[in-house]
């Protein structure tokens, strides 16, 4: 079952898309890659585009339809596109040498999505969960994640501590962190869709939401490093986290 908070990402998928970065492609030179891997909560496809680059096959698992579609548009060779959640993984025992959850990990069931995983993860697979993190090292940044964050409550987020728990499960071997530089480049005004694309955000009604374009659209025009100017970098911290099936 879908969380309400969740399912709002179907209305916003336009704004997924150009508001959310990609991933960094060196990030696949720390990844033991598999003959098949599966993707959880794999979106518009961010991620799967990158995995697909391997060459290995892909099981692209995504339980939002409107998000799925956006991966079969431009699918890549190698991609198959599954209906299923973390926590149904619609994939035989065993089929997987690699599971990957890029920005969707602390959406999960932890228990009932950890023991799917071990399923369908054979002998010493790999785990890898991965986030875009926003650098509010730069001001303009900060700013915005004050403003955005202020609407989050206790929506599931990286930054949430109930995921972390993975670090003492016993089933599962810690193998490695690493993090790398990202900027997403974009026009300011994607700056909005990067708000609105929050499954928070777009839980709101409209005229909350309003409110929300409106503060974005004047932190933009008020900040220098972003008014009047046609391309901007968002910067980006991506943060990897490994782990091996122990059992």
């Amino acid at each position: 079952m879908i969380s309400p908070i969740a399912a709002s990402y179907a209305g916003r998928v336009n704004e997924y898309v150009s508001g959310r970065p990609g991933y960094p492609p060196e990030l696949l030179c720390d990844l033991p890659l598999a003959d098949t891997i599966v993707e959880l909560g794999a979106g518009t496809g961010k991620f799967t585009g990158l995995l697909a680059s391997t060459g290995k096959r892909i099981l692209a698992v995504e339980p939002i339809e409107e998000m799925a579609s956006r991966i079969r548009v431009d699918r890549p060779p190698g991609v198959e596109v599954l209906s299923g959640s973390a926590e149904a993984i619609p994939v035989p025992d065993d089929v997987a040498g690699l599971v990957c959850c890029a920005s969707a990990f602390h959406w999960f069931d932890y228990e009932r999505a950890t023991c799917e995983i071990l399923r369908v993860l054979y002998k010493n697979g790999a785990l890898a969960l991965i986030w875009n993190m926003r650098d509010e090292r730069v001001p303009w940044v900060s700013a915005f994640c004050k403003l955005i964050d202020s609407y989050g409550g206790h929506s599931p987020r990286q930054s949430s501590a109930e995921w972390r728990i993975i670090f003492r499960d016993s089933r599962f071997k810690h193998l490695a962190t690493k993090t790398y530089p990202l900027a997403h480049s974009m026009p300011p005004r994607a700056i909005v869709d990067r708000a609105l694309s929050h499954s928070f955000i777009a839980a709101l009604n409209p005229r909350e939401q309003e409110i929300v374009r409106n503060r974005v659209v004047e932190l933009i025009e008020s900040d220098p490093a972003l008014a009047g100017k046609v391309v901007i970098q968002f910067p980006y911290m991506t943060k990897l986290h490994l782990f091996r099936k122990e059992r």
